[in-house]
């Protein structure tokens, strides 16, 4: 993991964003089995909803463009208050890095290994994902986001056409029959979990660059990327499957197994799973590199190798002991995990942006217009400072000639020559005077102009 010292396009960080919510394609079970055939219902309902979401992560990153959100709770709620937040992140970052790894290794073991234990596939990806972290860096990581992105979109619209004879589009009936608290509790499930995760993506903010566009475009147009996919994959495994599709832990690949063109072209699932595992690792390593960088920043550690591996360590340990099977997964993904999640996601953000804006920390993304403006005044200002510099440097030796000139002898009978003679030195002076202003004006003049540009 190297330290990012150029900054990374913005179009590539929308599509990183949109391949993240496409790996959690697989993890619509956590729903599905709540609202069956109105589930592409839930979807947009999720949108709409974390429309608002996506806004106040943007304009929390506007507010402090130099800052990520570790950097932004800091100086927000104070030292203390601040780290105990990070803290808190630190923790929330390491359950999905760990989450999703056994996800991965179950997925994996379900689909093509089944011999494999457990432990080996999930130390295997780990090695793997920590790899990734250690030799790339965030620019390594995003570019591979359009890709990914444009592959599982081709993968989805290849697998509509090719289930085309299976789907049955009364499956969809009927609409809107359930009660509103199933609504309710699938909405929060798709925001929680697919949607509003992609506040890990704060953490590296600072080293993105926008434009004049700013940071909701390139949110918004990631989740909408996202959601449109999960969207087509929901309505195509409920056309095929119907009320089964509550049935099944992985929907979508139940689905991908019935894929046949031909006889010889059958069982096409597992070019399908590879596709998945891609997405699943990319999602893997993202959430492993947001975890090692955010625990470098409030641990303070100078070298973050040390940190890579021991965190990996943790994060095989714990998703063998959080969650045994995937059954408990499950019921975890419906009952818990929507509940703790928005504290994180949605409910902490939202206050520490109406904290900033009621102490007046928050100000507006300046453009490239308004910075030229800036420098032009700035210019202008130091002009009269530089000019009136020059005038009192050549004033300067007019007066010390007066002050020299003033002084007369003492003694009464000199008086009148001395009179005299005063007269022809003070018209000599005053002669001797203008020359040496004369003389003088270009180099004051000069030395003003070198200050002016100086300042």
């Amino acid at each position: 993991m190297k330290a990012e010292s150029k900054k990374v396009h913005g179009l590539d960080f929308m599509f990183a964003v949109a391949c993240y919510i496409q790996s959690s394609s697989l993890l619509s079970s956590f729903f599905v089995s709540i609202t069956r055939q109105d589930s592409w219902i839930v979807v947009l309902f999720a949108l709409i909803i974390c429309c608002p979401v996506v806004w106040v992560y943007a304009r929390l990153i506007e507010s402090f463009p130099s800052k990520n959100l570790f950097g932004i709770l800091q100086t927000v709620y104070g030292k203390y208050l601040g780290n105990f937040f990070c803290g808190l992140y630190v923790l929330f970052f390491f359950i999905l890095t760990s989450l999703n790894l056994s996800d991965l290794s179950e997925f994996v073991k379900a689909t093509i290994m089944p011999q494999t234990p457990l432990v080996v596939l999930s130390i295997t990806f780990l090695l793997t994902s920590a790899w990734a972290v250690y030799v790339g860096g965030l620019r390594q990581m995003v570019k591979y986001g359009f890709l990914m992105t444009m592959i599982c979109l081709l993968i989805v619209i290849a697998t509509i056409i090719l289930t085309m004879n299976l789907m049955d589009f009364e499956n969809f009936l009927p609409t809107m029959d359930l009660q509103p608290k199933k609504y309710v509790q699938a909405t929060n499930i798709v925001v929680t979990i697919p949607f509003a995760e992609v506040i890990i993506f704060l953490m590296t903010t600072n080293h993105v660059q926008t434009g004049k566009r700013g940071f909701f475009p390139v949110f918004f147009g990631g989740v909408v990327i996202g959601c449109i996919t999960i969207l087509l994959v929901i309505m195509r495994d409920i056309a095929v499957l119907g009320n089964t599709i509550s049935l099944f832990s992985m929907p979508s690949f139940e689905t991908l197994r019935m894929v046949s063109v031909t006889q010889t072209l059958s069982r096409m699932e597992i070019v399908f799973a590879f596709i998945l595992i891609a997405l699943l690792f990319f999602k893997v390593t993202w959430l492993y590199y947001v975890t090692v960088i955010s625990a470098k920043q409030v641990l303070r550690f100078q070298d973050h190798r040390r940190l890579i591996l021991l965190i990996g360590a943790l994060a095989v340990t714990s998703g063998f002991i959080l969650y045994p099977n995937s059954l408990a997964h499950n019921e975890s993904g419906q009952k818990i995990v929507p509940l703790v999640w928005p504290i994180f996601e949605i409910i902490l953000p939202l206050v520490t942006l109406i904290i900033a804006k009621f102490r007046g920390m928050t100000h507006k993304r300046q453009t490239g217009s308004e910075n030229q403006s800036g420098s032009s005044e700035s210019k202008s200002a130091a002009a009269p400072q530089s000019g009136s510099g020059s005038q009192s440097g050549s004033k300067s030796p007019s007066g010390s000639g007066k002050q020299s000139d003033s002084k007369s002898p003492s003694d009464s009978k000199e008086q009148g020559d001395s009179k005299s003679q005063s007269k022809s030195g003070s018209s000599s002076g005053a002669k001797q005077g203008r020359d040496s202003q004369s003389q003088s004006r270009p180099k004051s003049s000069g030395s003003g102009s070198y200050r002016s540009q100086s300042v």
